[in-house]
Parts: C-alpha cells; sequence; structure tokens
C-alpha cells in the first residue's frame, strides 16, 4: 500500500502533463516521407552544361503540410545566367496526376552566384518528383510559379539525377 501511495502523485503529475498539451493528440497523420540528395544534370540544356547539387528532406502530414528543406546549388560557371543556391523550407505539398509529388516553399531565397551576390528573400517555388530512383532514373523540376523560363516556358530547372537518390517512404 505504501509502495501505490507513492506512486500516485508521479502518476498524477504525468496525466497533467499530457494534459496541458492536447495539440500533440490533433496534429494531422503523417503520410510519408521524402528524401533526395546527389548530384544532377539539367535536361532542358545542351548536354555536358547545367550540373547542380541538391538536398531536400520532408515530411509529408494527411492536411497537405509538411515540414522540410530544401536546397540546390547550380556549380560555378557551369551555366551563365543560372541563378546560383536556392533554398527554402518546404511547408506543402500535393499529389499529381501521373503519381509526381509537388513540394511547396513559400518563403524562399535565391542567392545569386554567378556575377554577383543577388540575394532574393520570401520566394515561393515548387519541387517536383517526377521520378523517384538513383543515377539516370530520380528526375526532379523546380518552378517558380509565374516566371516563365528563358529555356522552355515551363520549369526553371528540369533535373535528372547523375549520382544519389530520390526516396518516397509512405506510413
Amino acid at each position: 500500500m505504501k509502495k501505490l501511495a507513492k506512486l500516485i502523485p508521479a502518476i498524477s503529475l504525468a496525466v497533467a502533463l499530457l494534459a496541458a498539451h492536447p495539440a500533440a493528440a490533433s496534429a494531422p497523420p503523417v503520410m510519408g516521407t521524402v528524401n533526395g540528395g546527389g548530384t544532377a544534370v539539367m535536361t532542358d540544356l545542351p548536354a555536358g552544361m547545367g550540373v547542380s547539387s541538391f538536398a531536400f528532406h520532408a515530411t509529408l502530414f494527411s492536411d497537405g503540410s509538411a515540414l522540410g528543406h530544401f536546397d540546390c546549388v547550380d556549380h560555378m560557371g557551369d551555366v551563365p545566367g543560372y541563378p546560383g543556391n536556392v533554398f527554402g523550407d518546404i511547408t506543402s505539398w500535393s499529389s499529381n496526376s501521373g503519381g509526381t509529388i509537388s513540394l511547396h516553399v513559400t518563403n524562399g531565397s535565391l542567392v545569386g552566384t554567378h556575377g554577383g551576390s543577388v540575394v532574393h528573400r520570401g520566394l515561393a517555388f515548387t519541387v517536383t518528383i517526377q521520378r523517384f530512383g538513383g543515377a539516370g532514373v530520380g528526375h526532379w523540376t523546380l518552378d517558380f510559379p509565374g516566371v516563365p523560363s528563358p529555356f522552355n516556358g515551363g520549369p526553371i530547372c528540369q533535373e535528372l539525377l547523375s549520382s544519389g537518390q530520390i526516396v518516397f517512404r509512405r506510413n
């Protein structure tokens, strides 16, 4: 009986702490995660041009929100006029026809590395995964909605993995 009397305050404290954090119980379920990293070549440019390094991770929730980060750096000097480093927090996602997944950044940044240090903040952009997989298979695009690409009228970057991988894990 004495042991039970000693446990009652501890149990009461645990119940009080759980009750103080109801938000954890109402968080939307996790649908899955998307992870990627490596190097890629821009398929919308002539062969041998447009190499970039990229990395991203996103936890996808059932309500369309996401938690993650995206970063892509164009290799210096490969394509005059391409921006440099594009990065930002992934805040939402969508599943598209054909099995693609779009990751949305609403407050991203672009730091120019070709001919200056131009910094743009507060940018909205979308990273769409067309194919999951490794080198020669994985494919993603980067698109700034409302900003036409000077090369093809579509996404700014169309990237085919040359190393690394892109993986989707469903919960």
